[in-house]
């Protein structure tokens, strides 16, 4: 059976698309770091599937708790055959004089950095074939106002992207997903969607849709990176 270990999955996407798994017969190893309360919630949803769950927590910011956590997981779990590195922070609009040095490491810590180290300890133990799926942002390809960190980030994430899609080939797939705005049915967005081409948000089976298409179809496509975005990249 395939398993899939998604960070951040206790709650909003990381939680949508565990539960879209699990309805495909996958089992889950369910990532969290403070959201403990949150995993013990979205694992009992995810067991009504029928599927095996497998919660492990640890600190995506730091590498030793990483590499700690890889080894639980080849040491007590089903070794997935596909990683979505999900986790990430949105951090409010800051300006460059207003920001730290601590905010900037705490983002890049876990929106780039641990995309890195997740890569570097999955394949270390992965069956060849098996999937790296990041999840990027369109603000990795867009410039926004006062969002210096998160853009770039993100932009790191799909350069990061392509240069484990041709360091990793041809053992294993890399691509990345970059989102526009989504919606949650207990966090709705109340703004327009005015300025999408196709007049919505996303919802997580959107993106879901995408993240399985990578998990499951031709090694052949890697290094790919897919807009999921109701065409607001179409300018």
């Amino acid at each position: 059976m395939n398993t899939v270990l998604i960070t951040g999955s206790a709650k909003r996407l990381g939680r949508g698309l565990a539960i879209e798994f699990a309805k495909k017969g996958w089992n889950i190893i369910l990532h969290y770091n403070s959201s403990q309360n949150e995993a013990i919630i979205t694992a009992e949803q995810i067991k009504k599937f029928g599927v095996e769950v497998y919660p492990i927590q640890f600190d995506l910011s730091s590498y030793q708790e990483i590499e700690k956590g890889f080894e639980k997981i080849k040491a007590d779990f089903p070794f997935p055959n596909v990683l979505v590195n999900n986790a990430g922070i949105f951090p409010p609009p800051t300006t460059l004089q207003d920001l730290t040095e601590e905010a900037w490491n705490s983002i890049m810590n876990v929106n780039l950095n641990a995309h890195l180290y997740t890569a570097k300890f999955f394949t270390k133990y992965a069956a060849d074939n098996s999937r790296i799926i990041n999840i990027a942002s369109v603000g990795g390809l867009e410039v926004w106002k006062h969002r210096i960190p998160y853009n770039v980030s993100k932009a790191g994430v799909i350069k990061l992207t392509r240069v484990l899609a041709k360091e990793l080939a041809p053992r294993f797939s890399v691509n990345s997903i970059s989102p526009g705005t989504i919606t949650f049915e207990e966090d709705p967005v109340n703004d327009s969607a005015d300025q999408y081409p196709m007049k919505r948000f996303a919802t997580v089976k959107d993106i879901f849709d995408a993240v399985y298409f990578f998990a499951t179809t031709t090694n052949y496509i890697t290094g790919q990176n897919l807009c999921v975005d109701g065409g607001f990249t179409l300018k």
